[in-house]
């Protein structure tokens, strides 16, 4: 079987045949968590659980039950504060990383907020492209805030991972990077992306291809026209950062309000984050 994680609906006949893997379940319904929980790890590693949902934050009716339980949950809004204060003790225990939408502003206060309270929290993009001077202050309040929080991704996971001499994608934070992880659906199609699964768009079928799916040919396509976009004669080739962007915004219709701006100065950001990890501290000389 495969190195990757791999990401599935949760599906009994489907997870009885993937036997020793990690498994990150997506599923819509707060009911099953437990059953969830305990039928993946009879046979296989329970990475996480991510539950997409349409309801406001402040609205999810948490559990105690919860604790301990791998949680990913991705919100559109943050909600009313006075109801998400209610829960607020209850939330802080729990092992989860909160994602909201980059479509409504609020969600940028929203999400210093949870990293304030020391609560792992995250943007998730939407089609639209987001405000890019909120994202550009939120990013700078992750990476150079002095006050202690909690990491915001995917700015965290990027600078943590950075490496000035190569590429970094920081899909990894959302489950989308094909290096780590693939996408499999109930008839046990696989996909390199969610979206890619979304759009029918599959590399192959069945669960006894992942035994060799690093030497399937629509797999060493995708790792080599990875970076070729870099050949093109167009903004993001010739773009500085784009060795952190990897063109995820390219098809931006407003070329007055692109994702240069910002993404340059992630990037100093990455720079700064970078040398600060790698710099060895001046030590007093010793008897």
């Amino acid at each position: 079987m495969t190195d990757h994680i791999l990401v599935c609906p949760f599906n009994k006949k489907l997870l009885d045949k993937i036997k020793h893997n990690a498994i990150i379940i997506r599923t819509r319904d707060f009911k099953d968590l437990h059953h969830i929980h305990r039928e993946v790890n009879k046979s296989n590693a329970l990475h996480a659980i991510k539950i997409q949902t349409e309801t406001p934050l402040a609205t999810i009716s948490f559990q105690e039950s919860w604790l301990h339980l791998p949680l990913v949950i991705y919100s559109p809004e943050f909600g009313d504060y006075k109801d998400f204060s209610r829960q607020l003790d209850l939330i802080r225990k729990l092992n989860i990383r909160i994602f909201l939408s980059s479509q409504h502003e609020f969600n940028f206060t929203g999400l210093r907020i949870l990293s304030s309270l020391n609560i792992s929290c995250g943007l998730f993009f939407n089609e639209e492209p987001p405000n890019w001077d909120l994202l550009n202050d939120l990013m700078h309040y992750d990476i150079y805030g002095r006050t202690r929080h909690a990491p915001i991704e995917p700015f965290h996971w990027l600078a943590s991972h950075y490496e000035p001499a190569g590429y970094t994608d920081y899909n990894s934070v959302y489950f989308n990077n094909p290096l780590k992880y693939f996408h499999i659906n109930e008839k046990e199609q696989i996909a390199l992306t969610e979206t890619d699964l979304l759009n029918n768009n599959y590399i192959d079928e069945g669960i006894k291809t992942l035994d060799t799916i690093e030497k399937n040919k629509k797999y060493i396509d995708f790792l080599n026209r990875r970076y070729e976009i870099m050949l093109q004669m167009n903004e993001c080739a010739f773009c500085p950062a784009f060795r952190i962007c990897l063109a995820k915004f390219q098809n931006l219709t407003d070329k007055k309000n692109t994702c240069k701006s910002f993404f340059s100065d992630f990037m100093d950001a990455a720079d700064y984050y970078f040398s600060k990890r790698n710099t060895i501290r001046n030590q007093l000389w010793q008897l």
